[in-house]
């Protein structure tokens, strides 16, 4: 069966180098700190704080790039499909039947470049549809709460039935 994977908004892009840039610079600045403390650091300490940060530095270049390439949705009439990674590309799928909870989110990066999350919660786990315009989470959360509400709806008739 083929499947319409949507890809993420092109400003996902630019939110996930930032958010990597701002955790990735507070982690080596913290690094930085410890190995440095001690006055009279050994050199080997110093050289091997500068290749960490050259490291940094190619990571915060390439890795978002290549996590927003991989990055995309799929949502259809059995499940949520969503396909993630940088190194290792995993795709989590979530049955429709199977949802309990909905949530609509946004972080401090994501709400400065007008994006949001859908996050899902079923009994056996969580996946989270990320980096969409804040329209279209609201209209794909409607969707699944219509979705859930007529699975409850005719759980509740077959019930009554029995």
């Amino acid at each position: 069966m083929e499947r319409n994977y949507i890809r993420a908004e092109k400003t996902a892009e630019k939110c996930m180098r930032i958010s990597c840039t701002l955790w990735l610079v507070f982690i080596m600045a913290a690094a930085t700190v410890i190995v440095l403390w001690p006055l009279g650091a050994p050199l080997i300490g110093i050289v091997i704080l500068a290749v960490c940060w050259l490291l940094t530095l190619l990571y915060i270049i390439a890795a978002p790039h290549v996590r927003y390439e991989r990055y995309c949705y799929c949502i259809d009439e059995e499940a949520i499909r969503v396909r993630r990674g940088l190194f290792w590309v995993s795709e989590s799928i979530v049955p429709i039947e199977r949802l309990h909870k909905l949530e609509v989110s946004q972080g401090p990066v994501d709400r400065r470049f007008g994006l949001a999350n859908v996050q899902v919660t079923t009994a056996g786990g969580d996946v989270s549809i990320q980096f969409l315009t804040i329209e279209k989470a609201e209209e794909i959360a409607e969707t699944l709460k219509k979705k859930i509400n007529t699975l409850a709806a005719a759980a509740k008739r077959e019930d009554a039935d029995e």
